[in-house]
């Protein structure tokens, strides 16, 4: 199987000192030749910039690499395509429908995905102590004495997995935005929810609250949250379908003056609502009544033409080579509970978080037939002293919960927390004078932060 490797040089080779590997998540993000290239060049920004002389040091004397995972290479016969004569059916969001139709639509989706890759012969090779062991052989081959690597969300897991396996070999190691590694994929994925809950409730009704003049939903909270579950079941589906859109509350207030018209007029066209929002006030506040314009746009193109179950077209399973290996690396990785344990999950959170709602990323490995692993190893990954791993107080992809847990797990660990954040990725997505720094002296000279450092957010 072939792999693809993208390398950005050191700018001065005369002082080339080595490489950092990289990884963006995923599983199976096929953007990480581009992620390495994005990376060197924001280093070079900071650098230039900010006038950190650990970025100027990473440019001129680090390679920056990056490995495309197995199965999407640019080479026909290394990609996993997971693919079936099966169908995939129409089902609805199964926090709203909650029918016997709707759970059996689902697990014959479920069964579907899992047969539609597992059943591919490339399947077995795809999950991340494959990964993990490339990078070792890369490494050999580069001639690294130590692999020094940047991995931000599944790319973590990756990390941890490679410490795992290699604890000797490993270099300065950044963890960014982490997957619990003490635990499962099935685990990651049934914490999400509460997350979810948690940035609304901070960022959706708390700030609304704060302003009500301006938001119009009340000066309570707990009544703010109360207004989500009085929106039209298609409308709550909506609003919980994307993270902008739970997460602002210019969304909830546009969700609830759309619930409010399609309730007084049920036979109201999408023609008609669009020209309703561009001449309705939605706040006396200009910028807030823009915002909230927009996404009202937004939501009501998401309520009409909600996109299918897992992102998968409707009609015989064929998937990108991407999605397939996302797929494939979350059911390969780890072992799942069985159909039961699932549709209990479904149907209390449903009621337990309507906001976070039941829709869990791994739901598909319930079927999967193929040998599963049992997670990053645990033994090696404890003896690794060279890791500082970086968390946002909100991520509602990778919860600060499991990065703590995970912490905990290394004893030679060190944790950057950015507090107040809602961020999923922390340390280049945008430059913190608190983070970045330290992160950048890290990589760059080896110098470690404190054990457990706490940066806050720029308001």
């Amino acid at each position: 199987m072939a792999l693809d490797i993208t390398r950005v040089n050191a700018r001065w080779p005369y002082k080339r000192e080595g490489a950092v590997f990289t990884n963006p998540g995923g599983p199976g993000s096929f953007g990480n030749s581009t992620f390495t290239l994005v990376l060197a060049s924001v280093w070079k920004r900071f650098g230039d910039d900010s006038g950190v002389e650990a970025f100027r040091h990473l440019v001129d004397a680090y390679d920056v690499i990056g490995i495309t995972p197995r199965g999407h290479g640019s080479q026909r016969d290394s990609q996993l395509v997971c693919e079936s004569d099966e169908v995939i059916v129409a089902q609805n969001d199964i926090s709203e429908d909650q029918t016997p139709a709707n759970f059996a639509a689902l697990q014959h989706n479920v069964g579907v995905l899992a047969r539609g890759c597992a059943n591919q012969r490339l399947a077995r090779y795809i999950n991340t102590d494959q990964t993990a062991r490339d990078m070792e052989f890369v490494r050999v081959l580069l001639k690294e004495n130590k692999l020094n690597y940047f991995g931000n969300s599944y790319g973590t897991w990756l990390g941890a997995w490679y410490a795992g396996l290699f604890p000797k070999q490993v270099g300065r190691m950044v963890l960014d935005s982490n997957v619990d590694w003490t635990s499962t994929f099935q685990s990651a994925s049934l914490s999400l929810a509460w997350e979810k809950e948690r940035v609304f409730e901070r960022f959706v009704a708390e700030r609304a609250a704060a302003n009500p003049s301006a938001y119009r939903l009340g000066d309570d909270p707990w009544a703010i949250r109360e207004t989500f579950l009085e929106l039209l079941p298609e409308v709550r589906a909506a609003l919980r379908s994307d993270n902008d859109f739970y997460s602002a509350p210019e969304y909830l207030l546009a969700a609830r003056v759309l619930s409010e018209w399609q309730r007084a007029w049920p036979d109201i066209g999408e023609a008609e609502l669009m020209a309703m929002a561009r001449t309705f006030r939605f706040s006396p506040d200009a910028e807030v009544g823009q915002a909230a314009r927009q996404a009202f746009m937004q939501l009501l193109a998401a309520s009409l033409r909600p996109p299918p179950w897992n992102g998968i077209p409707l009609g015989p399973l064929k998937l990108t080579p991407e999605v397939s290996v996302r797929s494939t690396v979350l059911c390969n990785d780890s072992t799942y509970s069985d159909e039961a344990f699932w549709t209990g999950k479904e149907t209390l959170y449903a009621a337990r978080y309507p906001v976070g709602g039941s829709y869990f990323h791994a739901r598909h490995c319930t079927a999967w037939a193929g040998k599963q692993l049992s997670g990053v190893p645990q033994n090696g990954l404890r003896q690794v002293d060279s890791i500082v791993m970086v968390q946002a107080e909100f991520d509602d992809q990778t919860p600060k919960s499991g990065a703590v847990r995970a912490f905990e797990s290394v004893p030679n660990a060190h944790l950057i927390v950015l507090d107040g954040a809602y961020r999923h990725g922390v340390s280049f997505s945008g430059y913190d004078a608190c983070v970045t720094p330290k992160v950048g002296e890290y990589l760059a000279y080896g110098r470690k932060p404190e054990r457990l450092t706490v940066c806050h957010a720029a308001d």
